[in-house]
């Protein structure tokens, strides 16, 4: 006799488990950047999560483009500021207000929080940015930032630094903030991989419909998935 209740739990089940894994590797297949683009996204997830954001707290995402961390926020607790131009087309943002690059239109103190994603190394200059991020924030509120250590100029011409664990450290300090956690998402096995699936396909992937794809699967997949072991067995220093 077969126990239909026992057959819907174990689907279920499966279901949930066949879900979580399409979720964590479902672009691996075709993303060849898909490491860092994860990596990234779980980190921010993570601490979005340990800062314990409510409804009533107002954050501002400093350079949102198309907001992809909006949903990691309560809702009514996210603004999106950008500019208009930059290296990034003005189809690929989504902002609540556009403003110059220099001043942001807020009042003093407007903000529990900001965060700002892959975005001071397209700024010129970096230290007046960060004034101005401190500048809204209320006393005692937060900053979460992410910043390109190693990564092909991007964006171009407005692209401008890059950043050490010990650079961001002596730039936000002298600007007024006070570091809780900094944190390398990306093992330096997995970014020699990232790096090579980047030249792989700058330069020797031809221009013809359907074969990024096929590289991406065959060649690049393959890499990333290798990288992922070998970072878990191998040192790294």
């Amino acid at each position: 006799m077969i126990n239909q209740n026992s057959i819907k739990v174990e689907y279920s089940m499966f279901k949930k488990i066949n879900n979580r894994l399409q979720s964590i590797l479902g672009g691996i297949w075709s993303n060849p950047i898909w490491i860092t683009e994860y990596k990234l996204k779980t980190s921010l997830r993570s601490i979005i999560e340990l800062a314990k954001i409510s409804k009533n707290k107002k954050w501002l995402d400093v350079g949102c483009g198309l907001r992809p961390y909006e949903d990691y926020f309560p809702i009514g607790s996210y603004v999106g500021v950008d500019i208009e131009q930059s290296g990034r087309s003005i189809g690929m943002k989504a902002p609540d207000y556009f403003y110059d690059g220099q001043v942001l239109p807020f009042a003093d103190s407007s903000f529990d929080g900001v965060i700002s994603t892959q975005v001071l190394e397209h700024v010129p200059n970096s230290r007046s940015m960060l004034i101005e991020m401190n500048r809204v924030v209320k006393l005692g509120g937060g900053l979460i930032i992410s910043l390109p250590f190693l990564w092909q100029e991007h964006e171009e011409p407005y692209d401008f630094a890059r950043f050490t664990s010990f650079g961001i450290i002596e730039l936000l300090k002298s600007n007024g903030f006070e570091i809780e956690n900094i944190v390398k998402d990306t093992g330096a096995i997995e970014a020699i991989a990232v790096t090579l699936n980047v030249y792989i396909v700058s330069n020797l992937t031809p221009p013809i419909r359907g074969v990024g794809r096929i590289v991406a699967l065959a060649i690049c997949f393959p890499i990333q998935l290798m990288a992922i072991i070998l970072q878990k067995i191998l040192p790294d220093n």
